[in-house]
């Protein structure tokens, strides 16, 4: 777990929110480096963190009938990431448009930076179960800074499918991998994947390189899911399914 134990603000007109902690023991591989869900789970704690901060906290999205759905991610390693290192993670609000938000990240170790991760979040009317236009008050607290990371427009990715024939593993869910939503956490997503790559590949190689896109959730209940992979050129394309549908698909490169 990426324990929380400070957090701050660069200040100004707009806002960066900032979290500094070290990588423990069950965010990092037998190897000692940094998984690909210990990424996401650090990501995942900042937004938290960032909107619990400006007063935005689950409890008041759940009063509103709202919540924030991560739809895009993508991440660069630009160094290894090892157990025990100590990071500081800046996140910010790029901005919002309609039902739609934008988050960048920067995790750096002794003032470099080691990864960046751009991501795309909808507005969800939990009520309704479809995106909801966002109210003005919103964007007005995140304070949003007009700055890019990976210098990529990741909501202009196009993502694309493994082939049938691509291979596939199935891994069987577990309690834990849903969260308080009643879906399957963003973050067990990109562990299934490196779990079905080692698997299917027969060693560990860590992700240099990770984006994902969610279309549907893997509600509570789920009993299975699948993962498929195929190579094409430098990179791996791959699918999470329930075994009906595609519930996610990107790319990473190792």
């Amino acid at each position: 777990m990426f324990i929380w134990n400070m957090i701050g603000f660069i200040k100004g007109e707009k806002m960066k929110f900032v979290t500094e902690d070290s990588i423990k023991i069950n965010d990092a591989g037998m190897d000692g480096k940094i998984l690909p869900d210990g990424l996401f789970r650090i990501f995942q704690e900042a937004a938290i963190k960032h909107s619990d901060s400006i007063g935005f906290t689950h409890r008041r999205y759940t009063e509103m009938n709202r919540l924030w759905m991560l739809h895009r991610l993508s991440y660069k390693l630009h160094s290894d990431i090892n157990l025990y290192d100590v990071l500081k993670t800046e996140t910010w609000s790029r901005g919002m448009q309609r039902f739609r938000g934008f988050r960048d990240f920067v995790l750096s170790r002794d003032g470099e930076p080691v990864c960046t991760a751009s991501s795309v979040w909808l507005f969800i009317d939990t009520q309704k179960k479809r995106p909801a236009k966002v109210e003005p008050e919103v964007p007005e607290a995140y304070r949003p800074v007009n700055e890019m990371t990976n210098g990529t427009v990741i909501e202009d990715w196009q993502p694309s499918a493994p082939s049938e024939s691509s291979g596939s593993f199935t891994i069987q869910t577990r309690l834990t991998d849903f969260d308080i939503n009643a879906h399957m956490n963003n973050t067990v997503y990109p562990a299934y994947v490196f779990q079905a790559f080692t698997e299917l590949n027969g060693a560990k190689k860590d992700f240099s390189e990770f984006c994902i896109e969610y279309s549907h959730e893997l509600p509570y209940g789920t009993k299975e899911a699948v993962v498929k992979l195929e190579q094409q050129g430098s990179e791996y394309i791959f699918s999470v399914s329930d075994g009906t549908q595609t519930n996610a698909q990107g790319f990473f490169r190792v």
